[in-house]
C-alpha cells in the first residue's frame, strides 16, 4: 500500500525537489498540493502540479481543507521559518504524521510548540536537504570510527549569493528571515550531530545587518565547548550560489580531533582527511548512500515502513537540542554579549 503524502506551503523554494521525490517512490503517492500564500512563495504550485502530472482539483488555497479531502497519511510542508510552530499544530490536530522544511523553529519556544503538538503515535520530521548528501554521512562514519580521536573543534561556513529572490520573505524580520535563521541551523544541527549530541557550555554571536534592511546578511557564533572553541559563520555575501559552484572562500565543514582532521571544504576533493599517521593527508571518496537516505520521500516511506523514528538531524528532539544553539546566538547578538547555552 502507497504512503499518501500531500504538499502544503511553498514559502521556502525546496518544496517543489521534495514533492518530486514523492512523485518519483515507488511506494509513495502525492494525493494532493497546496499553498495557502502564493504571493510569498519563493516555489510553485503550479510547477508541481505539471511536475507531478496532477490534476487541477488537486491543488487547493486551504491547508485544512487539503487534509480533509485527500485523506494524506503525512503533510510536507514548506512555510515561512516564523510559520512552522503554527502550521506543524494545525497539521498535527488532524492527526498524521508531519514533515517540515528546515529550519527546524524560528525560536527555542516555537520547537517546543512543534514537538508537544504532535499526537501519540504521529512523527515529527525535518527535512535538511543535506542529510541525502552522501558526505555528510561519509563524515559522520570516519568520525564513529575514530579517525581523528575526539573532535574538539568545528569550523562552519555556510551560506549563499544573496537569497533569492531579492524581494522575498527572507528579508523580513517578522516572517524569521535573515542568514542567521537561514544556515545557522545546517551549521548547529549537524556540528551536534557531528559531536554526537555534545552541546557548549556557552554562545558569543554577532550579526551584521546592512543599512537598509532588517535582517542580517552575515553572522559569527563562537561556541565554548569543554574542548575548546568552535566557529559557525553564515552569510548571503558569497560570489556564487554553492550548489552550482564552490564560492571561495568554499562552504562546508572542518573538524580538528585528537588525531587529525577532516574538511569537506577542499575545492578539489569533496572530503580530505589528515592524521597524526599520515600528515600529508587523502582524499576520501563519499561512500554510496543507502537506499533510505536517498531523499526526504525514500526515508519517510522506510520509518514509517518499519515503525522507526527518525533519526540525527531529521528528529525533532534532536533539532531541539541544536535549536538551543540557534536561540543562544540570536539572544546573543542582541544583547551585544556572550551568554550560557539556554534551556
Amino acid at each position: 500500500m502507497s504512503l499518501r503524502i500531500a504538499g502544503a506551503n511553498f514559502d521556502q523554494m525546496h518544496m517543489n525537489t521534495n514533492l518530486t521525490w514523492v512523485r518519483d517512490h515507488p511506494d509513495a503517492e502525492l494525493v494532493g498540493v497546496c499553498d495557502e500564500s502564493p504571493a510569498t512563495s519563493t516555489g510553485s504550485l503550479a510547477q508541481a502540479l505539471e511536475a507531478c502530472d496532477l490534476d487541477a482539483d488537486a491543488g487547493y488555497d486551504d491547508l485544512d481543507a487539503m487534509i480533509e479531502g485527500t485523506e494524506p497519511d503525512v503533510v510536507v510542508g514548506g512555510p515561512k521559518n516564523a510559520d512552522h510552530a503554527a502550521f506543524v499544530e494545525r497539521v498535527a490536530g488532524h492527526d498524521v504524521h508531519v514533515a517540515i522544511e528546515k529550519p527546524m523553529a524560528a525560536s527555542l519556544a516555537d520547537a517546543d510548540r512543534m514537538i508537544d503538538a504532535m499526537p501519540p503515535g504521529k512523527q515529527l520530521f525535518i527535512n535538511w536537504p543535506t542529510m541525502w548528501d552522501p558526505v555528510k554521512h561519509t563524515v559522520k562514519r570516519l568520525l564513529d570510527d575514530g579517525t581523528i580521536g575526539d573532535v574538539v573543534e568545528v569550523q562552519y561556513y555556510g551560506g549563499n549569493a544573496a537569497a533569492p529572490p531579492a524581494d522575498s520573505w527572507f528579508y523580513d524580520a517578522d516572517a524569521g528571515g535573515g542568514s542567521l535563521l537561514d544556515y545557522l541551523g545546517y551549521g548547529a544541527t549537524f556540528t551536534t550531530w557531528f559531536r554526537d549530541g555534545e552541546l557548549p557550555d556557552s554562545v558569543t554571536a554577532e550579526t551584521h545587518v546592512p543599512e537598509g534592511e532588517e535582517v542580517d546578511f552575515q553572522s559569527v557564533s563562537t561556541c565554548r565547548y569543554q574542548s575548546g572553541l568552535s566557529t559557525l559563520q553564515t552569510t548571503w555575501h558569497m560570489l556564487t550560489n554553492p550548489w552550482e559552484t564552490q564560492p571561495q572562500p568554499a562552504k562546508g565543514y572542518e573538524l580538528v580531533g585528537t588525531d587529525g582532521a577532516i574538511s569537506t571544504r577542499e575545492r578539489e576533493a569533496p572530503i580530505r582527511v589528515t592524521t597524526t599517521d599520515r600528515p600529508e593527508g587523502y582524499v576520501v571518496e563519499p561512500d554510496a548512500l543507502p537506499e533510505r537516505y536517498r531523499d526526504l520521500a525514500h526515508y519517510l516511506v522506510d520509518c514509517l515502513e518499519t515503525d522507526s523514528e527518525p533519526e540525527g538531524p531529521v528528529n525533532a528532539a534532536f533539532c531541539r537540542e541544536a535549536q538551543r544553539i540557534i536561540e543562544t546566538a540570536r539572544r546573543s547578538a542582541a544583547a551585544g554579549n556572550g551568554l550560557e547555552l539556554v534551556e
